[in-house]
């Protein structure tokens, strides 16, 4: 068949956010009964902290109220658990410090947002201040002109429910995300706990593949294989698809939310091997000379997606792998001039001799926030040493002359050289001042090309800018 007549829209994962008592989860119970048959007495059967309903024929997963806290860990070791989020605000209550807090989750998230005001059917409503509020905290309502959609509901009436989920549906078609049967597994663990008759129960969302009975199942250090699926309505199922929630028994051991679930073969898939030849090292360290390369080497795939994931935008990865660091890494590491960095992993003493030798630096951690805060701080000293090797000459303003309406200015080079033509920055400091180009270049009244260290010169700039003594040039050739 043909891979797009197997294109399949994966359902969204919704999360409810906002303030303590401004009905979270009585709006939850109240999209829940929505989906419940006539036959189902008592409803939903087990509640296992996400579930699934059918909307208008399309099925919506909705994760119970996770917090702030966990609704981070779901989106930290690298595969968001929430599409879409519903900041839940009471009507009659306004915008509250945990609402502001729940904003700035999402805005750091990057989620759709849609705003569900709740308890509508009470009095003293104060709807106008809170859509002002939210402008204030740059939620922009489409109202106004922005794109977050506002519904009003009230759960305990049964009103704007269907408007609700239309909205979620509206939101999840201008982005929908696809999936495909054959696709490696990936799911996010949203809540676990241990039972006493059945041991560890971990519950997760699909979000790519197909999770199986018997299926060989890795996450962190832990491989298992799957004894049994439940779905969120208590039945065993076989199989579970994306966008499902789903309990898996199986595990040893109590998994933590956010923590990503792999079938095995993904092992494989996930290093990133090096280039074959020299010459494509090569290749590749010249086509991104302007980011800060890094090797790395982790214990696990979940570690190593949770590193890469988090890393700066900045940094480039010419190479990722699971297990110990081993000779062919440090020789990859001193080609391509990267740092490895090390996340739990060992590196035995004669593979640490080797890159002493080869003068590879190995960096080695046992906590990724360690990691991700050194690297940043290593990717912007990075970033300062590049714009410093860019600096051909430095000079300082030491007098100034107008000459036929045109401002000159008299300088000391004090280190490198200045050439006609060069691009440069005037300001007291580095990038401090308007990038501009040397017009005219003059010693003791004779045009030249250069000066040079110690020399002192008069100098046009094109624009002509204003500038001050003292002020330091710049060139940045």
């Amino acid at each position: 068949m043909d891979k797009k007549k197997q294109e399949k829209i994966r359902p969204p994962t919704v999360t409810l956010m906002g303030h303590v008592d401004h009905g979270k989860t009585t709006l939850l119970d109240a999209i829940r009964k929505t989906n419940i048959v006539a036959g189902e007495h008592g409803g939903i059967t087990q509640h296992i902290g996400a579930y699934q309903i059918t909307f208008n024929k399309s099925p919506i997963t909705f994760i119970d109220t996770p917090g702030h806290a966990a609704f981070e860990k779901m989106r930290s070791r690298g595969v968001d658990a929430a599409d879409i989020v519903i900041l839940v605000i009471a009507a009659n209550d306004g915008v509250k410090p945990q609402t502001r807090e729940a904003i700035k989750h999402i805005k750091k998230a990057q989620k759709p947002l849609i705003v569900a005001l709740t308890k509508v059917d009470l009095p003293n409503l104060i709807t106008e201040r809170i859509k002002k509020d939210l402008q204030k905290d740059e939620v922009l309502l489409e109202e106004f002109g922005g794109d977050v959609p506002l519904v009003e509901v009230s759960a305990s009436k049964n009103k704007g429910i269907d408007d609700l989920l239309e909205m979620v549906q509206l939101v999840w078609q201008i982005s929908p995300e696809t999936s495909f049967p054959h696709d490696f597994l990936e799911a996010v663990v949203v809540e676990a706990f241990l039972d006493k008759n059945r041991g560890p129960v971990v519950t997760a969302i699909v979000k790519k593949g197909t999770l199986k009975i018997g299926q060989k199942l890795t996450v962190d250090d832990e491989t298992i294989g799957v004894k049994a699926l439940i779905n969120d309505r208590g039945e065993n199922i076989n199989e579970a698809l994306p966008g499902d929630p789903v309990e898996i028994l199986g595990f040893k051991k109590l998994l933590g939310v956010g923590s990503i679930v792999h079938d095995t073969n993904i092992l494989e898939s996930s290093i990133v091997q090096p280039p074959a030849t020299l010459a494509e090292i090569i290749a590749k360290s010249q086509l991104a000379s302007d980011r800060f390369k890094i090797i790395i080497k982790a214990d696990v795939v979940g570690s190593l997606d949770a590193i890469v994931a988090n890393l700066p935008e900045r940094i480039l990865i010419v190479s990722s792998g699971i297990g110990e660091i081993n000779s062919t890494d440090i020789s990859f590491a001193k080609v391509a001039s990267a740092p490895i960095l090390a996340f739990n992993v060992k590196v035995n003493p004669s593979v640490r001799s080797q890159a002493d030798r080869e003068r590879v630096v190995i960096k080695s951690y046992r906590v990724i926030y360690d990691l991700l805060t050194e690297i940043e701080e290593v990717t912007e000293s990075f970033e300062t040493a590049k714009q410093k090797q860019k600096i051909t000459g430095q000079a300082k303003i030491v007098a100034e002359f107008d000459i036929e309406g045109k401002k000159i200015a008299g300088v000391v080079v004090t280190s490198g050289k200045l050439k006609l033509g060069d691009r440069i920055t005037i300001g007291s400091g580095l990038n401090s001042g308007e990038e501009i180009k040397i017009s005219s270049l003059k010693k003791y009244k004779k045009e030249v090309e250069f000066a040079s260290q110690g020399q002192e010169c008069g100098i046009g700039f094109t624009p002509n800018i204003d500038f001050k003594v003292g002020d330091i040039i710049e060139s940045l050739g």
